[in-house]
């Protein structure tokens, strides 16, 4: 295995922070948006036997840019095809999951374990598109019923911010999401982190934000206490991960809150 040099292990604090709140109580969601969310506790009767034969199992962390813009994707296909797939998301930030990490290691976020009468078919990393999941899960969707007739465009806007501390490696940071929702579609989405670098480690300031910067995965600049890593609507990050629009409001309200954000 290739050796990681120490400010690559600090990049990758900052990149991928896990939440340090994990064992503060999460508000009640608004919506059923029909996503099991796992521990050890649960974990043997919704996935060991589980009622259902296909099953969505995603693991992912509230500071990884790419397991936000999947949410509007999991909820769509919890919703749509509830009959037969199960989705369950492990947060890697929360407490109580030591069970499942043995079971399915996992080294990236996000991971999708794809489960089909009991085994294992297929794992997919990253972001990835709906029909990428149901291929590799070898579902064929049924026929859809014809659509209900939509509702009117009002041309109404409603904004929608969430946000969740992060803590990894001796490095905190603070993740902002915030969007514009028009007629119950995303129109706009802005993600923002804030890293907090601690005095031990001010001598790799500057090859810690360098490092970042050439990630590209959004803008970059320098703060007081560290840096702020700004992922926008139209950037090139945001477009290549394809984000799904189709989300309501508190569909996607209530998916950020069972991974840990807090809402308003």
């Amino acid at each position: 295995m290739k050796k990681i040099g120490f400010s690559a292990l600090v990049l990758a604090a900052a990149l991928f922070a896990t939440a340090a709140n994990a064992k503060a109580p999460v508000a009640q969601p608004e919506e059923d948006i029909k996503i099991v969310k796992l521990t050890d506790d649960n974990f043997e009767k919704e996935i060991m036997k589980s009622d259902k034969s296909m099953i969505i199992l995603e693991f992912s962390s509230t500071s990884c840019p790419p397991c936000l813009v999947m949410i509007p994707t999991l909820i769509g296909i919890a919703k749509n095809y509830s009959d037969d797939i199960k989705v369950a998301s492990v947060g890697i930030d929360e407490p109580n999951i030591t069970k499942i990490k043995n079971t399915f290691p996992v080294q990236a976020f996000p991971t999708f374990f794809l489960i089909k009468n009991g085994r294992v078919v297929n794992r997919l990393v990253g972001a990835v598109k709906e029909e990428e999941l149901l291929a590799g899960l070898q579902y064929t969707p049924k026929a859809k019923k014809a659509p209900a007739k939509p509702a009117k465009k009002t041309g109404k806007k409603r904004d929608l911010t969430c946000k969740v501390n992060g803590q990894f490696n001796g490095l905190q940071n603070l993740v902002t999401i915030s969007f514009v929702f028009k007629d119950d579609e995303i129109e706009n989405v802005d993600i923002v982190t804030d890293a907090f670098i601690p005095p031990e480690m001010e001598s790799h300031r500057d090859d810690i934000i360098a490092r970042v910067s050439s990630s590209g995965k959004g803008d970059v600049t320098p703060t007081m206490t560290g840096f702020k890593m700004h992922i926008a609507n139209d950037c090139r990050f945001m477009k290549a991960m394809d984000m799904k629009r189709t989300s309501t409001y508190g569909e996607m309200k209530a998916g950020l809150e069972l991974q840990g954000f807090t809402c308003k």
